[in-house]
């Protein structure tokens, strides 16, 4: 610690920094799975009163770039930092996607009966429809044949029968043939240990129906955070059966790493990772700094930690579509909300600085640690960003942080206010790294002057109970918020001189 990270308090006594709690043990071995077990529904968070920002939605990644400063940076053709950078410009909410019109969780016991039978139809309890019937009859009717045949694919799955899991569809349907080949292929590799979908109501379309699909694939242990991949399907109801006729991820810029591309993975006790074939033997190294990562990182959760951090390890191609893709040039590595409760980690297998690896995967799993679960705060993108470069840093001194220049540079025409410090669509690449720099300074050193509690007690006020820094300062640290900004700010400009 250095010497200006301790400073008198009100009372006049030093506070060093608290050192972090270690996180609660994990069991290495999966627990057996419930078989009428459900995941939790996440409500739906809307944006900050009066904010009047533009409020990003999951689906928008955290990116990390290989170095701070990477030299390259500053003499590549410039980008839009919109869906990257400027979701957080003037303040960050998370929502749920796919917000409204998804119902309870799909296959309830009686579904898993009729899976059970293995022949996909069903007793009948829906009236068949006569010609005159309303839609909502012949919906009835071919939603109860569909899930019956989603039944069928949900004990297959579990089960590690891919020949069943294939049987639901047309023989002559190849696309749906092969997507569904590699989807089934990729959650076993990443030990798929349950499956739900929410509830649907399928359209008709001709003689088809199609069903819009949300699906969440829980790894290694039974229970976990809901992801909601969609997934488009049509079905066919053939002699009373259902037949899948086509297949694809619903996303249209690209879906879930494990819905577009066979995977192959390795789980450790708080994190899978999973690559393609080309790339399988890095697995081994990146399950190693995963889950030295991961230790940390769950030290900065807020609330429960997750019960695992999916990784993904992206080559050229993948980088470009795996969750619609299109990020900066800069970008090593980014930590995707798929909802407000659960973040996934891609990597960029092809830009990737073997040296810089722990530092990103500390950074960006310490997002999904923090932010699990959070509504947003209004100007909170410097403690969304500075904890996690908290995190990146592990306890090295902050003259070592790689943006100290640019900082210095920086903090000359800084108007002193953090809520401001968000990167824009036109802030130069080396003064981004700088603003990360910035934040980081201003949560070590309010870590240091309150101690780690008393820090995340304001992190959680601020990003989980949606609370302006003005209100959550007193509460959780006994200052007000003025006095706290002007101790963060000195301490940035002192650090950066």
């Amino acid at each position: 610690m250095n010497a200006e990270d301790a400073a008198p308090s009100a009372d006049g006594s030093s506070l060093p920094p608290a050192p972090a709690p270690e996180p609660p043990p994990v069991p290495d071995a999966p627990q057996p799975y419930p078989d009428s077990g459900a995941l939790p529904v996440s409500g739906v968070p809307q944006p900050y009163p009066g904010s009047g920002a533009q409020q990003p939605v999951p689906g928008v990644p955290y990116p990390y770039p290989t170095l701070w400063p990477d030299p390259a940076l500053l003499h590549r053709p410039r980008r839009r930092w919109g869906r990257v950078i400027a979701l957080v410009a003037t303040g960050l909410t998370l929502a749920c996607a796919a917000a409204g019109g998804l119902a309870v969780v799909l296959v309830p016991p009686v579904l898993d009966q009729l899976a059970a039978a293995g022949d996909g139809t069903t007793p009948g309890t829906a009236p068949s429809p006569r010609p005159g019937d309303p839609v909502s009859v012949r919906q009835a009717w071919a939603k109860e044949r569909i899930d019956a045949a989603l039944a069928v694919q949900h004990k297959a799955l579990l089960g590690g029968d891919e020949r069943s899991y294939l049987s639901v569809v047309e023989p002559t349907a190849t696309s749906a043939l092969d997507g569904l080949r590699v989807q089934f292929r990729s959650l076993r590799a990443m030990q798929v240990a349950a499956w739900s979908d929410r509830g649907y109501q399928p359209s008709p379309t001709g003689d088809e129906w199609t069903v819009r699909l949300s699906s969440t694939p829980c790894f290694v242990v039974p229970t976990c955070a809901e992801a909601r991949a969609p997934s488009v399907m049509r079905w066919r109801i053939e002699d009373g059966r259902a037949v899948l006729v086509h297949w694809e991820p619903g996303e249209k810029d690209g879906g879930a790493p494990w819905q577009t591309d066979e995977l192959v993975a390795l789980a450790g006790a708080r994190t899978v990772v999973a690559t393609t074939p080309v790339y399988a033997r890095q697995l081994p190294t990146l399950l190693r700094e995963a889950e030295s990562a991961a230790k940390v990182a769950d030290r900065y959760a807020v609330g429960t930690a997750p019960v695992r951090y999916p990784v993904y390890y992206a080559d050229s191609r993948e980088w470009e579509r795996w969750y619609g893709g299109k990020l900066p040039d800069w970008a090593g590595g980014y930590a995707f909300s798929v909802t407000a409760d659960r973040y996934e980690l891609v990597l960029n297998g092809d830009y990737l600085l073997q040296a810089g690896m722990g530092d990103m995967m500390r950074h960006e799993l310490t997002h999904a640690s923090s932010l699990a679960g959070s509504s947003g705060g209004y100007g909170a993108w410097w403690l969304v960003e500075g904890l996690a470069e908290e995190a990146a840093m592990n306890g090295a001194k902050p003259t070592s942080h790689g943006a100290l220049g640019e900082v210095r540079k920086f903090v000359k025409k800084w108007e002193r206010d953090l809520a401001l410090i968000a990167p824009g669509d036109d802030t130069p690449a080396g003064e981004v790294a700088a603003r990360y720099g910035v934040a980081y300074l201003a949560v070590h050193r309010l870590i240091a002057r309150f101690g780690f509690a008393k820090a995340m007690a304001f992190f959680k006020n601020v990003l989980h109970q949606r609370r302006e820094a003005a209100l959550a300062a007193p509460e959780s640290l006994g200052l007000s918020w003025a006095v706290v900004q002007k101790d963060l700010v000195d301490y940035v400009r002192r650090t950066a001189r």
